[in-house]
């Protein structure tokens, strides 16, 4: 027998719940998760940007799915030489709907022309260029 507010199961013979004051019922209560509305905001191939976009959410606190990352970390070795997996499809990154907003606000400098320069080397100080001779 099951309590159907707290879930406690209770040995036959029993019929009310002791914490709930309750009638207790042959099956366990069935408390799901909610239902979960999830929206894609972002994908990408490159890495970097993969850890900015992680980072940007745990700064601010929004939960996030990735779809396709833990994928691309199983075969990191061919992501490691060239620094993007792209055989592998992008990364997704999917927030709950009510989120939706804040996790566009915090993307929003994050577009095609970021992502470029983000791949771009930063030149090394003190580094000879090799065409110096």
């Amino acid at each position: 027998m099951f309590c159907p507010e707290c879930g406690l199961e209770y040995r036959d013979g029993f019929t009310r719940c002791s914490d709930c004051d309750v009638d207790l019922t042959a099956q366990p209560p069935k408390h799901g998760e909610p239902d979960v509305k999830l929206v894609k905001v972002f994908e990408t191939v490159n890495p970097v940007l993969i850890t900015v976009v992680e980072s940007l959410f745990d700064g601010a606190e929004i939960d996030f799915l990735t779809r396709s990352g833990d994928l691309q970390e199983l075969i990191s070795g061919a992501r490691l030489a060239t620094g993007i997996n792209s055989a592998m499809g992008p990364v997704e990154f999917w927030v709950r709907e009510d989120e939706e907003s804040n996790a566009r606000e915090l993307l929003a400098d994050l577009d095609r022309g970021s992502e470029a320069e983000l791949l771009e080397d930063e030149p090394v100080p003190g580094a000879r260029d090799s065409s110096d001779g």
